[in-house]
């Protein structure tokens, strides 16, 4: 039920912070010619803890469908409510709600940006919520070995005279663009994407909300779940269908066609045993990460 009600409060919660664009819009989301997500972080806590800590009693939604199941009524969420909207500090020495927070957790830990703590009347959730905010679209998003599929994001697009807001998935987000990394890989995420994802399989018709499945999501769960297979085929793809040099190519095309030249020049030396045994060498020492 938690995961149905994060599906309904975050859809009216959209709505809700687009109500507030001029408040918004007075926050800084710069310091020192740093981005800095904190006054938004505290604006959020203190919005959600006193103004919006429930559904909406006059929702206009009745209904809630996810991906073709069962509708679920909005009254069965009468008695959810957020009690606290956590900040990173408020969670850093609570060895509890880091435990709660784990416990949901198939990545490494790290101090989410917000965490709601939820009630439903008897029982206390915690679910985190990841921020974002870009003057343009395209930003780097989490390093992949961070990143939680299916953990909510609230995406702001500013200007100094604009704003929009958009709430989904987290792996809505992603844009399955991912540049060549100097350490862990950051897949890009999109406010674009977000957006547009939303318009396409977030829709409400007769008072149900309803989220349908979007089947091309298995790409970017690939990109998460074995991103070094990507970048390989995606390599491969450039060795073996370029037959020109495009305009502002990653530099490490170059260096890989380099690479694979001085590789076959050496591969080939070798007879047909070795050859046998560098292959299986190099299976062994392979690794997923």
């Amino acid at each position: 039920m938690i995961n149905n009600f994060m599906y309904l409060y975050m859809y009216h919660l959209e709505k809700f912070l687009l109500s507030k664009k001029e408040e918004i819009l007075k926050l800084s989301f710069q310091s020192d010619e740093a981005n800095t997500d904190r006054p938004l972080k505290e604006y959020l806590k203190n919005l959600i803890e006193n103004n919006f800590n429930k559904i909406p009693k006059k929702s206009n939604i009745n209904f809630l469908n996810i991906e073709s199941h069962q509708s679920t009524v909005l009254s069965e969420f009468n008695s959810f409510k957020i009690l606290r909207v956590l900040l990173p500090e408020e969670i850093k020495n609570n060895n509890e709600i880091k435990k709660a927070i784990v416990n949901n957790k198939t990545s490494i830990y790290t101090n989410p940006d917000i965490c709601f703590e939820i009630s439903d009347g008897n029982k206390i959730f915690y679910e985190t919520i990841e921020l974002k905010s870009t003057k343009k679209d395209n930003i780097p998003g989490s390093s992949i070995q961070q990143i939680l599929p299916n953990e909510w994001v609230i995406f702001i697009k500013h200007t100094s005279s604009s704003i929009d807001i958009v709430t989904g998935k987290y792996i809505n987000s992603i844009n399955t663009t991912i540049q060549f990394p100097d350490r862990s890989p950051r897949p890009q995420v999109s406010f674009k994407e977000l957006k547009n994802w939303n318009n396409s399989f977030r829709l409400i018709c007769d008072n149900i909300l309803t989220y349908s499945e979007d089947k091309n999501s298995i790409n970017k769960l690939n990109l998460i779940q074995d991103w070094q297979k990507v970048l390989s085929d995606r390599w491969i793809d450039m060795l073996f269908e370029s037959n020109t040099i495009k305009a502002n190519e990653p530099w490490f095309n170059n260096t890989m066609r380099k690479f694979i030249l001085e590789f076959l020049e050496k591969y080939e030396t070798l007879n047909k045993n070795e050859k046998l045994n560098f292959k299986r060498k190099i299976k062994n020492l392979t690794q997923n990460i």
